[in-house]
């Protein structure tokens, strides 16, 4: 037995490297593997669930009614968002306006100015040269005055041509009585100095805009506010600041303040009349209101101020089950959130971890130890676990979008989208691979996770338990591919009365959002069975599986391997289809899998057709192949069938519960007929040579197994030795027939081929009752027609049906004799 596992395993486990070796050891053994899957799966489940745990209040809008009683469980603040609004508003207003004030405006009209009296003068320069015509000064005089004597040009009129060009400079006209007392004064540097002195004490002051600027109404909403003023003077960067905007005049009242202060100071003189004049027109804005620097120290002056905070007691009520929220509420519950501690999750993580590794201990030890009809291997467990991830990211999903949505539509609640998650396809998936017992194991599990996702909710327990168990009992048997549709009908129905009845629970049944709830929850049973149905196949093409559609499709004899047998080895292939019978009407008596049985007997010898002639039933009237072989060379050939068919089998896809039983439908038993033939040789050989010889290893003439490991298997393996034995009969009379039937049963019972399989005594019973049955009607006798005599032969027709002479074919023209329509007229077809 030692030796036997110590093969198996290096067959399971190839040759590898050595630094993978251990690895893929340990994988590859089922144990691990179960472990390492449900480790993977409870921290991912755990990543998904610990949200639900994180001891967070709903998020709620505005409108919604609150679904729960929310109670602080510790002392904290609460940001009155209204005064410190108030508080910060008021600091906005009391910060001061910040204008710029420009120092070098003064210097550019003075420039101006400067420029505009230096043209007249020059000008004034050029006429006095005419009139001396270039003389010394001190005959300048007598000149000047001898010319003005005899009638020279006034001075006004020497200016005159000029006065556009004077202008210009200056950047405005100048009237006709200014431009005269210009004139007169011969455009004097005192005069200019004078007015730019003038023009240095009303830019220092500040300037502003006038009505046509465009910042003219906020001007005026900030002089009514009565804010301070800070002045910048660029580019000197010296800050003044000041009561009021309204200590700065515009530039109207700026130019009218100017006339009327240095009329005033000058006295009202022709000069002085200039002077005001010209400094009037050539003030201009150098005070400018700066809004970024403004709306900056209004940010941080609002920024100075310390939030208001309301401390809220602990076990104070924050909002009330059924509570319309406002925005004062919704304030409330997101500020005692935030609060909340953040570290609570890794706890949360850490238990959900390790109750899901408890929970699902729990039900494996249950589904493998104390149900041994279950049998579920490493890629099982992967397809199982991947399912319930999927279903439970698709609730989280769900839950997150109920909770984002909430009741303020009207037509939802806090769980509407999770009764439209398809939780029942994972249950439906489950019965149509593995059966309903796991499905129902399954659905417990399933159910239970979801109830977590949702918050230790009972109600979304009770609603995914009730449409799992639903569908997958639906869907078992699953022969068709519309069962599943069916079975999501159903579970659909199912969903919309359960939604119905935990309502009326809850006394709110008549609600707008229970319509809407029982809607989405049929929807979700038609997507699961709509789920069910699209990814059956994909399953069975990713993982291997074989369902009962797939083996109805094997069933078919026109599947091209079932083709090939019946030509290649007829004999096989009629063996075949016997021992499918009565493999199937065997497992119906004993409760197991009918037809995985009768489709396994129908394949279990195809790897007869790589050497059919080397099987007694494929012989016919040839030669033994077997009688110029040695027997350890036989037994090679008839164990060698085994391996054909698992290649085969692998080959056309027949699936892993065909391929495992055409493994095991020999067991380990022993090829007596060759092992006693090698004995008998052996025997002969030490005779005649007289010397002792090595011993026949019976090991060699044993099927390498393993043995039948499922009641299918077994039922296999007993009709296919059951069913080539009674042919061995000469007389198979049924009380022949009933004892070969039981005494090969009891043997293969006693040489412990069944040892590992659940078939019971009372299932051999019935096993050896049923192949009585079959065997009996398939070896029934048959009346012995009247001797007729052949014109070629000469001989009967109705000789034995194992009878071996050649007769001539009928079915050729010509070939029937004269009798044969009075054949025809005695079997009633003409």
């Amino acid at each position: 037995m030692d030796k036997d596992k110590k093969v198996e395993n290096r067959r399971l486990c190839p040759e590898v490297p050595d630094g993978r070796s251990g690895i893929l050891r340990w994988w590859n053994h089922s144990e691990h593997a179960k472990v390492v899957v449900v480790v993977v799966f409870s921290l991912a489940a755990a990543l998904i669930i610990t949200p639900s745990f994180m001891k967070r209040p709903p998020v709620y809008q505005v409108g919604d009614v609150a679904t729960q009683n929310i109670r602080t469980d510790r002392d904290f603040l609460l940001l009155d968002q209204e005064a410190t609004t108030r508080k910060r508003d008021a600091a906005r207003r009391e910060a001061p306006l910040i204008f710029d004030l420009h120092e070098k405006a003064a210097q550019t009209a003075s420039l101006r100015l400067a420029k505009a009296f230096k043209t007249m003068r020059g000008v004034a320069h050029d006429f006095l040269m005419q009139e001396t015509m270039g003389l010394m000064p001190d005959r300048q005089v007598d000149l000047l005055r001898r010319s003005r004597g005899q009638g020279a040009v006034p001075r006004e009129n020497r200016f005159g041509p000029y006065r556009v060009p004077f202008e210009g400079a200056l950047g405005f006209s100048v009237p006709e009585n200014i431009y005269l007392i210009l004139t007169a004064d011969g455009f004097s540097e005192s005069l200019e100095n004078r007015v730019g002195s003038w023009l240095q004490t009303f830019f220092d002051r500040g300037i502003l805009p006038g009505a046509d600027d465009p910042d003219l109404a906020a001007f005026q909403n900030l002089r009514t506010q009565g804010r301070p003023v800070l002045v910048r003077r660029i580019p000197s960067l010296r800050e003044e600041t000041f009561g009021s905007v309204n200590e700065f005049p515009d530039i109207h009242r700026a130019r009218e303040k100017a006339v009327t202060v240095i009329l005033q100071q000058e006295g009202d003189i022709p000069p002085a009349r200039a002077i005001a004049f010209l400094c009037a027109q050539l003030l201009e804005p150098n005070l400018f209101f700066n809004r970024f620097e403004t709306q900056q120290a209004e940010s941080a002056a609002a920024q100075a101020v310390k939030p208001v905070y309301v401390q809220i007691k602990k076990n104070e009520m924050i909002i009330r089950d059924g509570q319309r929220l406002t925005e004062e509420d919704i304030h409330k519950v997101d500020a005692y959130a935030a609060m909340l501690p953040k570290g609570h999750g890794v706890s949360a993580f850490i238990g959900v971890f390790l109750f899901s590794c408890l929970f699902l201990a729990v039900l494996w030890h249950m589904l493998s130890l104390r149900i041994p009809s279950v049998r579920l291997q490493r890629n099982d467990y992967v397809f199982l676990a991947s399912v319930m991830l999927v279903l439970l990211i698709l609730c989280r999903t769900a839950d997150w979008i109920s909770t984002s949505v909430g009741s303020n539509p009207g037509y939802f609640d806090h769980r509407s989208f999770l009764y439209a998650v398809p939780v029942a396809a994972g249950a439906m998936l489950a019965s149509i691979f593995f059966g309903l017992t796991v499905a129902v194991f399954f659905s417990v599990a399933l159910s239970v996770f979801v109830a977590l996702v949702c918050g230790n909710d009972f109600q979304v327990f009770a609603f995914a338990l009730l449409g799992s168990l639903i569908g997958s009992y639906g869907v078992n048997p699953c022969r068709t591919r519309l069962v599943p549709i069916h079975a999501g009908l159903l579970t659909g129905a199912a969903n919309a009365a359960c939604i119905v009845l935990l309502a009326l629970l809850r006394e709110d049944s008549t609600s707008v959002a229970l319509f809407t709830d029982a809607f989405l929850g049929f929807m979700g049973g038609i997507v699961s069975g709509v789920l069910a149905t699209g990814f059956t196949p994909l399953a069975e093409l990713l993982f291997g599986y074989t369902t009962d559609i797939r083996l109805l499709e094997l069933a078919s004899m026109d599947q091209p391997l079932l083709q090939e047998l019946m030509i290649q080895a007829p004999g096989t292939y009629h063996h075949s289809l016997i021992v499918g019978n009565m493999t199937e009407a065997a497992a119906k008596s004993i409760g197991a899998n009918s037809l995985l049985a009768k489709v396994a007997g129908y394949y279990h010898d195809i790897g007869k057709i790589k050497k059919p002639l080397y099987f007694i039933e494929n012989q016919f009237d040839a030669e033994n192949r077997h009688e110029k072989l040695a027997p350890s060379m036989s037994s090679l050939i008839l164990i060698s069938h085994v391996k054909d068919g698992v290649e085969l089998a692998r080959k056309h896809r027949l699936g892993k519960p065909i391929i495992d039983i055409i493994k095991q439908h020999h067991g380990k038993s022993l090829i007596s007929y060759f092992y006693q033939k090698a004995l008998e040789a052996r025997e002969k050989a030490k005779t005649s040579k007289g010397a002792e010889l090595p011993p026949i290893n019976i090991d060699d003439y044993r099927y390498p197994g393993p043995k039948p490991q499922t009641k299918e298997a077994g039922l296999v393996m007993l009709a296919d030795m059951v069913e080539a034995a009674c042919r061995s009969l000469s007389e198979p009379t049924p009380a022949r027939i009933q004892g070969m039937v039981s005494r090969l049963i009891n043997n293969a019972f006693t040489d412990g081929q069944l040892d590992e399989c659940e078939l019971t005594l009372k299932d051999l019973h019935q096993i050896a009752k049923h192949f009585h049955q079959i065997l009996t009607t398939v070896h029934h006798k048959r009346i012995e027609y009247p001797a007729q005599t052949s014109p070629a032969k000469g001989k009967p027709h109705g000789t034995d049906s194992n009878q071996r002479e050649l007769r001539p074919d009928k079915d050729r023209p010509g070939a029937a004799g004269p009798s044969s329509r009075t054949d025809l007229k005695r079997l009633g077809l003409q």
